[in-house]
């Protein structure tokens, strides 16, 4: 079960922003897109060209999802990779679903495994802390997490 988001509107300022200096800069997104649209922006969507992921994945563009409130004292955020051709979850969460696990969390979900834990960031402003999201994607969570069990 999800909690929603403890209040505040999404900026849809905050959301150019980390389009423009994040996603737009990141060679493996071939679209981003502001979901309704630009004036009432909820959430980001970015899709990922499969094949110049490593390893490649099926035909179907993997899609990170981007939801940020900023509120006081901590932004609410949601950021989660889905990857349609593989089934793979990967969300980085600053929410209230695991209180046990501290502020933030990554979680995921491939095949028969699931985890969760918590985590914290070496940045604290929004557009760093989704270039650390983004840069532990590609290098560390799908080559560690996504294709664990191929060998199995």
């Amino acid at each position: 079960m999800s909690v929603p988001h403890p209040g505040g509107d999404p900026n849809a300022n905050l959301y150019a922003q980390l389009k423009r200096d994040v996603l737009d800069r990141v060679p493996q997104i071939t679209t981003v897109e502001f979901v309704p649209d630009d004036i009432v922006a909820k959430q980001l969507r970015a899709r990922f060209d499969s094949d110049r992921l490593d390893p490649s994945t099926g035909p179907k563009p993997p899609e990170l999802i981007i939801q940020w409130y900023r509120q006081e004292p901590h932004d609410w955020f949601r950021i989660n990779y889905t990857d349609p051709n593989t089934g793979f979850h990967a969300g980085w969460h600053q929410d209230e679903d695991h209180p046990d696990l501290g502020r933030t969390h990554f979680q995921y979900s491939a095949a028969d495994t699931e985890d969760h834990w918590g985590i914290t960031f070496e940045h604290e402003t929004p557009s760093l802390i989704l270039w650390e999201i983004v840069e532990e994607l590609l290098e560390h969570v799908r080559p560690t997490y996504q294709y664990a069990n191929e060998d199995a």
